[in-house]
């Protein structure tokens, strides 16, 4: 057995395509396509720009790769879809190497062995692999994934143990997208999370298809279409569903963009819903594994208010919930599953996401030379302490420093952040990311400082698990707070990222508050920033106040 081993992982599908790089059973670096190519999750691209930057970051030559893991199966797939030959073959070939590995960009003379890992175990892999339990119950939840759209694991001492899953007719993904299609908030880059901020307007007063009945999870009001063909049910269901909306939920109209706190009430009671169904496979969980941790992956996994309903629920007593929980997350843990079925183990807990591009204060000076604006350089404490400034006078700052996070959520390395102490702050900041009023901003906190804030027990480094703010707080730090009281915080801990936490810590001496406002460095519908060039072009066309790249600094 060699000594080293190198693994690429991918996310080959129709969106979110990515891919990882594994050496020595540990992740070197991440890349997602939609970053370089700047076209919102990348739809129908190949990870080419992913695979790329990987490779250069590991400073590896494509020859040199042992193994590619996909985070599919094109096979399952096919299987599932029921296709005619004539579908088949006018399909897109997800796993075609030359839509992936065009020998005009990658130089090899043979590619290494490839291996399919089913998307829901890449799912669950990502998940368990990254949290540092060694045994753990395992959620995958997400739209669909080949024939299922729910699978429940339990990972023990480095093996994945398959325990049961479900259909897609029983697809809360699907649920919860067709719902945000029906309040007119499921836009092209179907921003389903839209429906989550919305919820706390509302009460869950509608009815709903979704339901937990003795102790089960139904779908039971729609008509079964288990029967058809695979390819044909997502439309079929998405049919069913918005049918059902017409009929009983207020205010009996799809996509009412105009008058969207109508359906405040509607967005609770599916949220609710998903919540309950969430609970109760934990429960099933907890009695199939005995375990006390659990593990989350799947697009479903993004939903914070959902993940601190699980905390709260007390079923668990630890939660990882993997960052990069959508498809492109797939990557990661169809690499690392690929490790293990090689005889291969791996010591790696994620204790941050910090795997993406990185830039020299040299690049940064090239690129705002192309712009001809004036900049001042710092050291580390000049920039932290310059930061805090600005956000002490309600300053908006564009933050770009270090390696880039992944997933979908900014955590102090491409964000756009400002100080909580004013409401004010929430609608500017909205008002720069094109973003409606009503959805909330999150808060960067401390780690010594969460609990001063924040009512416990899970407080994550990923910004994905909801909580509440303490009441005699709200006054405090108003941005940050949720019309329920719920914020979604990241905790910021000084040996993952000390430039942020130095530049908080600054802000804390100046106001007596921890916390900073932190939303993605993006404006509508594009990626989080990736080049210099993305973040000066966003902050020329914006009402950000004061840019700060690594220790360049720029002030309207």
């Amino acid at each position: 057995m060699k000594s080293t081993y190198t693994i690429l992982g991918l996310n080959i599908g129709l969106h979110d395509s990515s891919a990882a790089l594994i050496v020595d059973g540990k992740m070197v670096a991440m890349g997602e396509q939609e970053r370089f190519s700047r076209r919102k999750r990348a739809k129908d691209e190949a990870p080419i720009d992913a695979i790329k930057f990987c490779l250069e970051k590991g400073n590896i030559d494509f020859d040199k790769i042992d193994l590619i893991a996909f985070g599919s199966s094109q096979k399952l797939l096919d299987e599932w879809h029921e296709l005619t030959e004539e579908e088949i073959k006018n399909r897109v070939q997800l796993d075609d190497p030359n839509r992936l590995f065009p020998k005009e960009i990658f130089s090899y003379s043979k590619l290494p062995e490839i291996v399919s890992i089913p998307h829901h175990l890449a799912h669950a892999a990502s998940a368990y692999y990254m949290s540092g339990f060694e045994d753990s119950a395992i959620l995958v939840v997400d739209n669909r994934g080949e024939s299922t759209s729910t699978t429940l694991f339990h990972g023990n001492n480095g093996k994945i143990e398959f325990i049961e899953d479900y259909p897609i007719t029983e697809s809360l993904g699907l649920y919860y997208r067709t719902a945000a299609q029906y309040a007119g908030l499921c836009g092209e880059h179907k921003n389903v999370g839209k429906l989550m901020g919305l919820a706390p307007y509302g009460k869950p007063t509608e009815p709903t298809p979704l339901q937990v009945l003795d102790g089960k999870v139904t779908f039971d009001q729609l008509e079964n279409i288990s029967n058809m063909r695979g390819i044909d049910i997502p439309d079929k269901r998405t049919e069913q569903l918005l049918n059902y909306y017409l009929r009983n939920c207020y205010p009996y109209e799809i996509g009412l963009n105009s008058d969207v706190m109508a359906y405040c009430n509607f967005a609770s009671s599916i949220q609710k819903s998903v919540e309950n169904a969430l609970v109760r496979y934990c429960e099933i969980l907890k009695e199939k594994t005995k375990s006390k941790n659990l593990s989350i992956a799947g697009g479903v996994g993004l939903n914070c208010s959902a993940n601190g309903i699980i905390a709260k629920s007390g079923i668990f007593e630890n939660i990882f919930v993997q960052p990069v929980a959508g498809d492109a997350g797939v990557a990661i843990g169809a690499g690392f599953k690929a490790l293990y079925e090689k005889s291969y183990t791996a010591n790696f807990k994620m204790k941050h996401a910090y795997y993406g591009s990185e830039f020299s204060n040299e690049d940064v000076v090239n690129s705002i030379k192309k712009y001809n604006l004036k900049y001042e350089h710092l050291d580390n404490n000049q920039i932290a302490k310059k930061t805090a400034e600005l956000l002490q006078n309600f300053k908006v700052v564009g933050w770009f420093q270090g390696k880039a996070e992944i997933g979908p959520r900014a955590l102090g390395a491409r964000s756009i952040i400002g100080n909580p102490r004013k409401r004010e702050t929430l609608v500017r900041m909205n008002n720069i990311k094109e973003r409606e009023m009503w959805r909330p901003l999150a808060p960067s906190v401390l780690e010594e400082k969460f609990f001063d804030y924040f009512v416990g027990p899970h407080a994550s480094p990923f910004m994905i698990v909801a909580t509440q703010v303490h009441h005699y707080k709200h006054k405090e730090v108003p941005a940050i707070v949720h019309i329920d009281g719920s914020a979604r915080p990241q905790i910021v801990k000084r040996d993952t990222n000390p430039m942020y936490w130095n530049m908080i810590n600054e802000f804390y001496k100046l106001t007596g508050i921890p916390i900073v406002v932190n939303t993605s460095f993006n404006t509508a519908d594009e990626p989080i920033v990736h080049k210099p060039e993305n973040a000066i072009e966003d902050y020329l066309k914006s009402d950000i106040d004061a840019l700060v790249m690594n220790n360049i600094i720029i002030v309207k």
